[in-house]
């Protein structure tokens, strides 16, 4: 499945400023309840689909694989 869109990082709150198509491998599969936390921490609702950018995945792998692990990822 793809989708064409910019991407929210759910850890940083930054969405890219560029169209692209993606596949939705590695976007959150509880998109609802990730939306919900994400407006709680950042104040405002995603712009997209919310996912864990690279660098936000470098500077704090933990805390990206449990993001991960609690609102799955499509594979």
């Amino acid at each position: 499945m793809t989708t064409e869109t910019p991407l929210t990082c759910y850890v940083c709150g930054r969405t890219s400023e560029e169209w692209i198509t993606v596949n939705m491998i590695g976007l959150f599969e509880d998109q609802e309840a990730a939306g919900k936390r994400f407006e709680e921490k950042h104040g405002e609702e995603p712009e997209s689909y919310l996912f864990v950018c690279p660098n936000c995945d470098d500077a704090n792998p933990n805390y990206a694989k449990n993001c991960r692990e609690k609102y799955g990822v499509y594979q």
